[in-house]
């Protein structure tokens, strides 16, 4: 399978590295004709208001609207995935997730932390660790459904058909679970 991953800044080449651990095929995509032959999209963590500017520089805001394969979005993806943004946002949405999140919402930088997510995806239990670097909350909680939460049962990942979101970064631990969810999607 070839696996695009949003690849103008943040954390893709780690994202990259997951897919190929995997076996599959990474795709830097930068224009909307790169979606056009690829299997599933990966929207990594980096900034979400540079995101947005990007997305509409490049044309591929509206062709992401469009996109409905597979999609996997972490940290500042998932606020391009959420349909309600708030905390200061001046870009769009993709509005592929019925969720409101709040950017930033754990703090500055020195604020980052790793915690234990507990999942719960299609029948499979796990616990896997987290990277939570500036990262979003989401306050509010639509048609989806919840995936992955914090200890204290705070919400960190939905998914709602074949859109995955999560608040953290599991390809910064390593983490390929959600990866392998991704592609059987």
């Amino acid at each position: 399978m070839k696996i695009g991953i949003l690849g103008f800044q943040g954390d893709f080449e780690e994202h990259a590295k997951i897919i190929m651990d995997i076996g599959h095929q990474p795709f830097y995509v930068k224009y909307p004709e790169d979606l056009e032959d690829i299997d599933a999209l990966i929207l990594p963590g980096g900034e979400s208001t540079h995101f947005a500017k990007i997305l509409t520089k490049y044309g591929l805001g509206e062709a992401l609207k469009d996109f409905n394969r597979p999609l996997l979005g972490t940290c500042a993806g998932i606020i391009l995935l959420a349909n309600r943004i708030s905390g200061g946002f001046p870009g769009f949405s993709l509005e592929k997730l019925d969720i409101e999140v709040s950017r930033n919402a754990y703090g500055r930088q020195r604020e980052s932390f790793e915690d234990e997510v507990m999942v719960e995806f299609n029948g499979d239990r796990r616990s896997l660790i987290g990277v939570f670097i500036r990262a979003p909350r989401i306050t509010d909680i639509g048609e989806v459904d919840v995936i992955a939460r914090l200890n204290n049962g705070e919400v960190v990942g939905v998914k709602k058909d074949n859109v995955i979101g999560l608040t953290f970064h599991p390809e910064l631990a390593g983490e390929d679970f959600f990866h392998r969810k991704l592609l059987s999607l």
